[in-house]
């Protein structure tokens, strides 16, 4: 996987609601995952407050080491955030995101579907400013706050 496109917002976001199949919503920031033949992925930033944003992925297979830094450089260079919020079903995320230092917050009941049941829901995570900028390279000396 390649670079990282920034600056397309509306056409990455159009692009992945497409392929995930879903309604378009509201977002912050939208960033592209290209390779030698075009948009492969996309990162989307959603529900910014002035604190706090929750991130969304979608492309192949996981995420790699460049996607997982420009998704927190992101969020700390373009929000400035104190908190990442991610939401997922998916067991391989949830292992990722812990082994990345991400906390475990909650279940949220009925986030994708109708009922209580556990298909329905999603267990949510947050990385702290202090791991997010473990994640995105920067040393100590280039904390923003």
């Amino acid at each position: 996987m390649g670079e990282i496109l920034v600056g397309h917002d509306a056409d990455i976001a159009r692009w992945m609601f497409a392929k995930a199949k879903c309604l378009p919503m509201a977002y912050n920031l939208a960033l592209g995952v290209m390779n030698d033949t075009g948009l492969i992925g996309g990162i989307m930033f959603t529900g910014y407050n002035g604190s706090d944003a929750e991130v969304h992925y979608y492309g192949p297979g996981g995420l790699t080491r460049k996607t997982v830094r420009a998704i927190f450089q992101a969020a700390l260079g373009v929000f400035n955030l104190n908190r990442l919020t991610i939401r997922t079903r998916k067991d391989s995320m949830r292992r990722g995101v812990r082994k990345l230092g991400a906390v475990e917050e909650c279940f949220v009941k009925r986030l994708y579907g109708p009922t209580d049941a556990y298909e329905h829901g999603a267990h949510q995570y947050v990385f702290y400013r202090e791991t997010m900028e473990k994640l995105a390279g920067l040393k100590e000396s280039q904390n923003v706050r």
